[in-house]
């Protein structure tokens, strides 16, 4: 039996529903997001609109050309929609992810061949659409260029939302009509999130994807079990079977027996209780057992993320409010005010603790509507964003400094400035801010005089000269994720180069030490705000290089915490002496995860 919703095959099983009606079967992947799972199973088969091809006569030109310009509108809708509502859960960094889809969305090649081929051919526009855009697809595959190839699915998945529009494929949410179950597909693009009501996904199980996928990415954000490299999966199950899905080994058990299903109840229990054990060290001070006080700190896009959940109201601040989240879901620039409100609840929010609030990140590689200012661009990733696009739009700039600078009589809110890459951006910014402060005060508007200034490290001229900059601001903080990529010329959510992203190389454990040691030179404190703050692997090391704040996820903190708690500070300092002494990848990644094990062996026995 099959059914479709919104160009997607749903494959079910003859005997839906039944559990244990064949043997079990045990096949390997790899995990990329972890957590075990047990339900039902529910392939997601991708199925080819079929395209109709008709003539259209000139007088039904215009309004056939209306039509394509209301379905590009919808898809470009669509995308945003389900971005920021996955910003909302997972925070603006992952979300990005669907940036790649805009810029596939409005390709202006794309756009001027489809109308070219309308106007001489006088096919129906649906049907000049597909054939430019299969065209495109079939001489991406002939080059032979990885990140050409990986641009493929984008094609792929935008063409199929926007054929679905023109063609009046309704679109229906899984979780509609489903208790929780496991989804499994030969590859499940970020856009299927769209059909999903994420709380009723138990794992997700597919047949392509690594570590650096945009899926896995987005899975481990929501925290759903994620398995990939299950070879043929969406062949070998059907809607319906019964799987367990291992998120910590890279385990899929289709139909699986008692006894397996006995052993992995013992396994989530085991992790269940290592997770109440993370979460004794949240009433307790963020100290070393040698008393070297530290900082675990939250990255939020929103003043509603400080919640009361424990671990949340345990952390010692927010680290990093991502501001151009609120910018996007304004749907264009908002004025002072309407940012006060946001800036101001989220210091209230936090009861005293740091607000780290980071300028406008947008542009570039984030083409949204807001930004039409902004011309394409060949590499948008090195191109005009940040503090680039805000110091060239000083009155967008200005606005959003004022309102930063009043919400910090309410709390202890402090400045960020994002992508610098040379001291006359620091300065430039200076000289706004103090600008925006002599306003403010002319008027009579309260602030913090004393507010202080931040500037993040992820462009490696900023690294390079971090000594330069250090004597200008007040605080650094490192992103990590940025830093990595350009450090080693890698796009870390290309599959095909994946395997060369590389935290461990000793390229990045030489600049990350650098940085740190240019800001305790100067004696401010240096932060870290990327993916590594959270990774258990890296914190102690981090903390022996002399990084006092550490901004993460909030369901990291109770671990990165009690970590962090049980290494004393020396031993710290020797894994940082020991670690730059190495000169390969894996023995830095090794040394780690040893120093790692020792560190937790008595506590999680």
């Amino acid at each position: 039996m099959k059914s479709e919703i919104s160009g997607v095959k749903l494959r079910f099983s003859k005997n839906m529903g039944e559990s244990g009606s064949g043997a079990e079967v045990e096949i390997k992947g790899f995990s990329v997001s972890k957590g075990i799972a047990h339900g039902e199973a529910f392939v997601l088969l991708h199925k080819e609109l079929e395209t109709p091809v008709y003539e259209i006569r000139d007088s039904d030109k215009p309004a056939e050309i209306k039509r394509f310009e209301a379905a590009i509108l919808k898809a470009r809708k669509d995308i945003l929609e389900l971005k920021s509502e996955l910003s909302a859960k997972v925070g603006e960094a992952e979300a990005a992810i669907f940036d790649a889809h805009i810029l596939v969305l409005e390709d202006v090649a794309v756009m001027q061949e489809t109308l070219s081929m309308f106007g001489e051919k006088n096919y129906n526009i649906e049907y000049c659409y597909s054939s430019v855009i299969n065209k495109f697809i079939a001489a991406f595959e002939r080059i032979d260029d990885p990140y050409i190839k990986e641009r493929i699915a984008d094609f792929k998945d935008v063409s199929r939302r926007v054929l679905g529009n023109m063609l009046g494929v309704q679109t229906a949410k899984i979780g509609a009509f489903s208790d929780p179950l496991v989804l499994v597909s030969s590859d499940f693009a970020p856009a299927d999130f769209s059909l999903v009501d994420k709380s009723k996904i138990l794992a997700i199980v597919t047949e392509k994807g690594s570590q650096t996928s945009h899926t896995a990415i987005l899975s481990r954000s929501l925290g759903i079990p994620c398995v990939v490299g299950i070879p043929e999966v969406a062949e070998k199950v059907s809607s319906g079977d019964m799987l367990l899905v291992d998120g910590y080994n890279g385990m899929l058990v289709i139909n699986p027996s008692e006894r397996t299903l006995s052993h992995y109840t013992e396994l989530e229990s085991a992790q269940k209780e290592i997770a109440l054990v993370y979460a004794t060290s949240l009433p307790y001070p963020s100290v070393t057992p040698d008393g070297r006080a530290f900082s675990v700190e939250i990255n939020i896009s929103s003043p509603e993320e400080i919640s009361e959940d424990s671990a949340v109201a345990a952390c010692d601040g927010v680290g990093l409010f991502r501001t151009e989240n609120f910018f996007m879901e304004f749907g264009g620039f908002p004025d002072e005010e309407s940012q006060f409100k946001a800036y101001r609840d989220a210091a209230l929010a936090a009861r005293g603790k740091p607000v780290v609030v980071r300028t406008l990140d947008l542009g570039g590689d984030k083409n949204l509507s807001l930004m039409k200012a902004v011309n394409k661009e060949e590499n948008p990733f090195m191109g005009y964003r940040a503090i680039r696009f805000c110091l060239d739009h000083k009155d967008i700039f200005l606005a959003q400094l004022r309102a930063i600078l009043r919400a910090s009589a309410y709390g202890k809110v402090k400045i960020l400035l994002p992508m610098i890459s040379s001291i006359r951006e620091v300065e430039k910014s200076k000289l706004l801010i103090e600008q925006a402060k002599g306003e403010l005060e002319k008027e009579g508007q309260p602030f913090d005089k004393n507010l202080e200034l931040g500037v993040m490290i992820e462009v490696p001229s900023a690294a390079l000269t971090a000594d330069v900059i250090a004597a200008e601001c007040d605080f650094i903080s490192i992103g990590t994720n940025d830093l990595i990529q350009y450090l080693l010329a890698v796009d870390r959510v290309n599959d095909l180069v994946a395997n060369l992203y590389e935290p461990t190389h000793t390229a990045v454990i030489r600049t990350l030490d650098m940085v740190v040691a240019s800001a305790l030179k100067a004696g401010i404190p240096a932060c870290v705000c990327g993916e590594l703050a959270a990774d258990p692997i890296f914190a102690p090391l981090l903390l022996g290089m002399g990084v006092t704040e550490f901004s993460m996820s909030p369901k990291s903190v109770s671990e990165i915490k009690f970590l962090l708690r049980k290494v004393p500070y020396e031993k710290a300092r020797a894994l940082r002496d020991e670690v730059l002494g190495l000169k390969r990848s894996r023995q830095i990644a090794s040394y780690l995860r040893s120093f790692h094990y020792e560190a937790l062996e008595r506590f999680l026995k």
